[in-house]
């Protein structure tokens, strides 16, 4: 056995024994946080969404379609990170994810004026979306191998910077004067346009060139990219993974029970197609909120664009809160009670957005829907480790991913194909939250696998 702190562990690799320093797990744990979170800032997609529709007259459903291509590519991302993750270093991986992240945004800022929509599908949805889903299953991938005892806690870690991202971006964005104008206005003409088709009014968007504050949204997609390639770029170089044969005495018995699944033989196992449904289903439910959540709140608290948006930024921070909870009362009370309790919630929580008025209530729905969807991204790295081992890792755990990236499909689009009908952001709550309800019984049927020594996989209850 190899110790995690102080006792001077050693491991071979290479042929060459290694002491492992005291510390040096969470130097790991610190640096995929921050990575995390220059990833997790995709989550503010809300701050642009209808600033394009005002300043570029592009539809509810244009824009979200680029959202939905962000989240789709994350997926993809994902699962390649995964495998390469398996493969090269961490660290080599990670900065390729956050330079993508990077570029894609810089890209986006220099020629959405120019290029339109197409190019923002090219750049913020395409290559920033694979480096932000490579950017998110590395570190996550590397820091279960180094807390075999706490991977929930350590998961929640990292993951609550993935939610905490967005916080800090939306502050930032926030307190600058001319995107808060900038906010303000496109809430306007939004509004304008909403009550002309409730009117059945024809509705004409005001002419680009009249409209200055482009060069704004610009700056942002431009300048935040340089600033999540700088920042990630940092973190991603201490990324590393642990000695060979390492591991912790308090993790020998969970260990002992452990069967590393190869990626083949776990998609021939029922329950990873649980796991699946389970975070898709999640997805749908927390995407369809973060498409117009700026825009939702506005409008159950009574707000402007700018006030939203700022007070929004506090409100996604459960976002990030949810994952470490979560992830952390999961090695207490069970991975499957955790999912659950996360779904059913969730769905009561936006059924109760079509009800409640005022900052006030309608940010403590928004706060607990946005706890518990993180919760369930906060928890399934564990599930995954427990059920499928850590060898194969990064590549089982992309397959997860890719849930989020189909959801990512749905979700958005589905928002906005019915705001464009109905002329309200609340249509797609019951659906949605149906689909939560219902979810909620699955973790009753995820169990753990069992791996025979001839190969044959079967399902045990744990």
């Amino acid at each position: 056995m190899f110790r995690a702190e102080g006792g001077g562990g050693s491991a071979n690799r290479g042929g060459m024994a290694r002491t492992v320093p005291r510390g040096e797990r969470w130097v790991v744990l610190a640096a995929g946080f921050v990575v995390m979170s220059v990833a997790g800032t995709c989550f503010s997609w809300s701050l642009y969404s209808r600033p394009l529709m005002a300043f570029f007259g592009w539809s509810s459903v244009q824009v979200a379609l680029c959202f939905s291509c962000l989240v789709f590519f994350i997926g993809m991302g994902a699962l390649a990170g995964g495998f390469l993750h398996d493969r090269y270093e961490p660290r080599k991986v990670a900065l390729l994810g956050v330079l993508l992240w990077g570029a894609g945004g810089v890209l986006a800022g220099l020629g959405v004026e120019r290029l339109g929509l197409l190019w923002l599908y090219l750049t913020y949805g395409a290559i920033a979306g694979i480096g932000c889903g490579i950017s998110y299953v590395v570190p996550g991938a590397t820091v279960t191998k180094w807390f075999p005892e706490e991977r929930g806690l350590a998961n929640g870690i990292i993951l609550c910077g993935f939610g905490l991202g967005s916080l800090v971006f939306n502050i930032v964005v926030g307190a600058f004067p001319a995107f808060r104008r900038v906010a303000d206005a496109a809430h306007l003409v939004i509004e304008q346009r909403s009550a002309a088709i409730v009117a059945g009014h024809a509705f004409s968007f005001p002419a680009l060139e009249t409209h200055q504050d482009v060069a704004v949204l610009a700056a942002v997609f431009l300048w935040s990219g340089v600033a999540f390639a700088v920042v990630g770029g940092i973190a991603a170089l201490f990324l590393h993974l642990p000695p060979a044969g390492y591991t912790v005495p308090a993790a020998a018995a969970e260990l002992a029970l452990e069967r590393d699944f190869t990626p083949a033989q776990m998609l021939r196992t029922r329950t990873f197609y649980v796991i699946w449904a389970i975070v898709f289903v999640n997805g749908i439910c927390g995407l369809a909120l973060l498409t117009n959540a700026v825009a939702l709140y506005g409008n159950v608290a009574g707000l402007a664009g700018g006030a939203a948006t700022i007070v929004f930024g506090y409100l996604s921070a459960a976002n990030g809160v949810g994952r470490f909870v979560w992830a952390w009362l999961s090695d207490f009370i069970g991975r499957r009670g955790t999912i659950a309790a996360c779904l059913a919630l969730q769905a009561l929580a936006l059924l109760s957005l079509l009800v409640v008025r005022g900052p006030f209530a309608g940010g403590a729905a928004i706060a607990m829907a946005l706890l518990c969807f993180g919760g369930i991204y906060g928890v399934a790295p564990a599930v995954m480790a427990e059920f499928y081992g850590t060898k194969y890792f990064g590549e089982n755990y992309a397959f997860v991913i890719t849930a989020g990236a189909a959801a990512g499909l749905v979700g958005p689009l589905g928002v906005a194909l019915l705001e464009g009908a109905t002329g309200t952001l609340t249509g797609w709550i019951v659906p949605v939250s149906v689909a939560a309800l219902l979810a909620a019984f699955l973790p009753l049927v995820a169990t753990r696998p069992s791996q025979s020594t001839t190969g044959t996989l079967a399902s045990q209850e744990t």
